[in-house]
């Protein structure tokens, strides 16, 4: 009686434990199935299966990551300029301090722009209560006026988009940074 007990309870926990192994192809194309799997299969792709065979799962193939030229020579910027994140952070905060200064300036410029305005617009005001025609240089300064006020808002909606564009840039390269540090310090452990 108590060998078919024990026999059952072999059966069972042999089930229980029921392998999971990894079939692939090896470098000349001939499928293995092991209970551990190579970094090249798992790159390729391979199925999980059962001790009988069947699949309980198939993982595809990473797609292969493309060679980007214009990263290299990002990297190779990156790596050549900097020594730290800190480093790109300060620049970054350097490049937008002299935004910042532009930005006011052009803020300034349009004020300016404004008060003159109002000031040859209360002159032609005056000149024509007084029952006097409104000189065409007047005109004209008002008209010269109002075009480099649009110019000036143009450029200053320009360095608005400068700014994002910079902390976008900058923030990209912080990231990179890190990530070519990270995979700097790994290959220098191996």
């Amino acid at each position: 009686m108590t060998k078919p007990v024990l026999l059952l309870c072999l059966l069972l926990a042999n089930i229980a434990v029921a392998e999971e192994l990894y079939r692939y192809r090896d470098s000349a194309g001939i499928i293995v199935t092991a209970d551990t799997i190579p970094p090249n299969a798992a790159v390729d792709g391979y199925e999980i299966v059962n001790e009988q065979g069947a699949v309980l799962e198939t993982v595809q193939a990473r797609q292969p990551v493309e060679f980007d030229q214009d990263q290299t020579k990002q990297d190779q910027y990156l790596l050549a300029s900097f020594s730290l994140v800190g480093e790109i952070t300060r620049l970054k905060e350097r490049k937008l301090a002299l935004l910042a200064r532009d930005i006011q300036n052009l803020r300034n410029n349009l004020s300016n722009l404004d008060i003159r305005e109002e000031n040859l617009v209360a002159e032609a005001a005056n000149m024509e209560m007084a029952g006097e025609e409104v000189a065409a240089e007047l005109m004209g300064q008002i008209s010269q006026i109002r075009l480099d006020r649009a110019e000036v808002q143009k450029l200053l909606a320009s360095r608005k988009t400068d700014r994002i564009s910079i902390e976008a840039l900058y923030r990209g390269y912080e990231q990179r940074f890190r990530q070519l540090e990270l995979g700097s310090t790994q290959t220098s452990e191996q």
